[in-house]
């Protein structure tokens, strides 16, 4: 009986949707999977390289930008995962680590995950 007590009651596909964002976006990075990030008007396709802290206390996510609003170049962004919407895993292979990623950064105060 104890080991029916320990199990979820709820499908994986739903336990997903409570995860914590930053954990959706360390699973991007473990399963090399592209993360789309959701706004009111917008999303973005992210590859994840790190997720963190920032210094204000923010989840934050440093990520090669593959596609998003028109005005906005495919390249390095840092995000926060506290301001959009949704955050879900997509079926896209992630290309990272991009040539250029370096380990640890400046603006992170704590790691969460990274490549």
């Amino acid at each position: 009986m104890a080991s029916i007590a320990n199990r979820s009651i709820v499908p994986p596909a739903q336990e997903r949707s409570f995860a914590p964002r930053y954990a959706i976006a360390c699973e991007a990075i473990e399963s090399a999977k592209c993360l789309e990030v959701g706004y009111r008007n917008f999303s973005r396709i992210v590859e994840v390289h790190r997720v963190g802290i920032g210094r204000c206390g923010e989840h934050i996510l440093s990520g090669w930008l593959i596609r998003g609003p028109a005005h906005e170049h495919a390249g390095w962004k840092l995000l926060n995962l506290d301001e959009p919407e949704s955050v879900m895993l997509t079926d896209i292979p992630s290309n990272a680590p991009r040539p250029d990623y370096r380990r640890g950064a400046k603006l992170f105060i704590g790691i969460i995950c990274q490549l």
